[in-house]
């Protein structure tokens, strides 16, 4: 008996109509902080490393962010929503709910 790994199985695993809730959601996390990092390459590591994408649940998709980054995933959202979505083959994210942190 031959074993998958998680990673394939959740990268296809999106487009099947019994997915649980769980994995598509940790899928579009994934998929989300990795567009995040090659959108703001930009940016200092620190603040990228800060940022966390917490949840998705009915196409709104909640991220952490210092301020300064989350002032321009705002500004950035409809181009990075349109990225996010097209590696995910739908319409999946609608929204950002952005949740800035205190920059120490």
């Amino acid at each position: 008996m031959a074993f998958k790994s998680l990673g394939s199985l959740i990268g296809t695993s999106v487009s099947r109509s019994k997915t649980p809730d769980a994995i598509l959601a940790l899928r579009i996390r994934q998929i989300a902080k990795a567009s995040i990092e090659r959108e703001f390459f930009d940016f200092p590591k620190d603040l990228l490393d800060a940022v966390k994408v917490r949840s998705y649940k009915r196409g709104v998709l909640t991220v952490s962010a210092p301020q300064i980054v989350a002032a321009e995933l705002q500004m950035r959202f409809s181009g990075l929503r349109e990225t996010i979505n097209k590696e995910l083959g739908g319409k999946i994210i609608k929204d950002l709910r952005l949740r800035g942190l205190d920059s120490r």
